[in-house]
């Protein structure tokens, strides 16, 4: 089955200490391949980031938990390398995690993941993520 390669770039900025939630626009459903999730700004004291498919607390109509929508930590996948043009860089570029987005409804495609991220340290940090997936060509 033929695919397409499809690579996107989100730029955010979160503040340390607390969880932030960022809509990553991508198609709704395809498999990741890849990321890289670099911190621009602020001290390299680490950060905790999840990718989720859903926004939702619990799907709608049942009682499954935020966790029921998890699709990868990046500290899972990434190896952290320190850089002289950035702060810290999450990278893997060997995923293969199929995913669609939980939201929407086959009629009304919700074309977004979210990435759940919480620095630690002090202040806000600049952040970019780019994401790197594979989507089936419908025939």
């Amino acid at each position: 089955m033929a695919s397409t390669i499809w690579s996107g770039t989100t730029t955010f900025t979160a503040p340390s200490g607390s969880e932030t939630t960022v809509p990553v626009k991508m198609p709704h459903r395809a498999i990741l391949r890849g990321y890289a999730l670099v911190q621009l700004t602020g001290a390299d004291n680490k950060f905790e980031a999840d990718l989720y498919s859903s926004n939702q607390e619990t799907a709608p109509n049942s009682a499954l938990p935020a966790e029921a929508f998890h699709l990868l930590s990046l500290a899972d996948f990434a190896d952290v390398v320190a850089d002289q043009d950035v702060v810290a860089i999450a990278e893997n570029s060997n995923v293969n995690v199929a995913y669609i987005n939980r939201d929407g409804s086959p009629s009304n495609p919700q074309r977004f993941l979210y990435l759940r991220i919480k620095p630690n340290g002090s202040g806000s940090k600049n952040f970019v993520l780019t994401v790197t997936v594979e989507t089936p060509m419908l025939r």
